[in-house]
């Protein structure tokens, strides 16, 4: 698997439009990790790209997913 600091950040206003409630952080492909000094990246792996900060509560792609998992039995 690629390595998310390499990947490029979005350009919201050519790729991604803001659609409500269907935004990145309530979407199934959203993640998240840290870099190596401990700064937090928001990423996207369907897209390969970067999410600049606070862009993930306010954008907003067609390649929504709601997630549907209600309780993950391998959690309990």
């Amino acid at each position: 698997m690629e390595d998310p600091q390499s990947w490029d950040y979005f350009d919201f206003n050519s790729e991604l439009k803001s659609k409500r409630t269907k935004i990145c952080i309530t979407c199934t492909h959203f993640r998240y990790s840290t870099i190596d000094q401990c700064v937090t990246i928001l990423t996207c792996p369907f897209h390969q790209k970067l999410i600049p900060q606070g862009d993930h509560l306010v954008k907003g792609c067609k390649c929504w997913r709601e997630n549907r998992t209600i309780f993950a039995s391998e959690a309990a």
